[in-house]
């Protein structure tokens, strides 16, 4: 509709959908003076839109407007306009057709109305946002995998156990580096040669240097949740489980091959059970850690 300055006489535009039903005060630009401006009704139902046909600006409602408020169309002239424009030429349908035609255009016109819907959205949500195609409307977009605490908390508590088996297996090896057959010869009739050497001092520390990379390359597959880290991490705990038990038999046997010829059973039932008790207490930790990796809190969380 168009206002007027009472002061300095200065008109202008403004749509009606910016002026509630009772009215608004304005100030004007040029001189500051405060009026009082109320909506006027429209001459005719024609000269006003609820559907802008430039912009597809929309109020949504029973609300129509004069003038969009986002482009600026003045529904007076675009009506004159179409009213010159020449109407298209008719063409004649089969009585039998009307039905059909009009299920046929009403498809169209819904399918035109979800476009132009996603279209708006898409607008509100940030002129910065890639356009949304037709047909992509509801493709999904590629998030990373987060691991959820109970994994995280797991698989870091298997990375730092995994690196204190490997320091503890490197500086077994390196002891055994450095130790020579002559160095241990007290314990053999003559010097023992590199296999047997290897077997009594080396195979340990290798072998446990070997499980700590198993279970740190396990454990990182674990926090990546890829498939089959579950099982792959549950298996390094069986061989920790495995290897514990062979340390703690080598251990007993060792006790009973150090021991004199008239040794009392008490000495060897003193190195079966300390051999028995640190193979529990180590075992009971891995034994746990296999427990939770079958629950459900895991398990859901990794396609078998």
């Amino acid at each position: 509709m168009k206002i007027e300055c009472p002061n300095c006489k200065l008109s202008g535009q403004v749509s009606d959908i910016n002026i509630p039903p009772e009215g608004r005060y304005m100030d004007c630009p040029r001189c500051k003076t405060n009026f009082f401006i109320q909506k006027k009704a429209a001459a005719n139902w024609g000269e006003t839109l609820n559907e802008c046909p430039r912009c597809s600006f929309s109020t949504f409602s029973a609300e129509r407007f004069d003038i969009c408020p986002q482009c600026g169309l003045d529904a007076k002239v675009y009506s004159e306009q179409r009213k010159n424009q020449p109407s298209p030429r008719k063409v004649d349908l089969p009585a039998a057709a009307p039905a059909a035609v009009d299920r046929e255009t009403m498809r169209q016109e819904l399918e035109r109305l979800e476009r132009k819907e996603a279209e708006k959205r898409q607008q509100r949500a940030g002129s910065a946002a890639a356009p949304v195609l037709p047909g992509h409307l509801d493709e999904p977009v590629p998030t990373a995998s987060v691991a959820p605490p109970p994994v995280r908390y797991l698989g870091w508590g298997f990375v730092a156990a995994s690196i204190a088996v490997l320091a503890h297996g490197i500086r077994g090896w390196y002891g055994y580096w450095i130790l020579t057959p002559k160095q241990v010869v007290a314990r053999y009739d003559d010097v023992p040669g590199p296999f047997k050497f290897f077997i009594s001092y080396g195979l340990q520390p290798f072998v446990q240097m070997l499980l700590g990379l198993f279970v740190l390359v396990a454990a990182y597959q674990f926090l990546k949740m890829r498939p089959g880290a579950r099982r792959l991490l549950e298996a390094s705990t069986w061989c920790g489980v495995v290897f514990v038990v062979g340390s703690e038999a080598a251990n007993m046997f060792g006790w009973i091959g150090r021991s004199s010829s008239d040794a009392s059973i008490s000495y060897y039932l003193v190195g079966l059970a300390d051999s028995m008790l640190m193979a529990a207490l180590w075992s009971a930790p891995l034994l746990a850690a296999v427990w939770y990796l079958r629950r459900d809190v895991i398990r859901d969380e990794f396609p078998e």
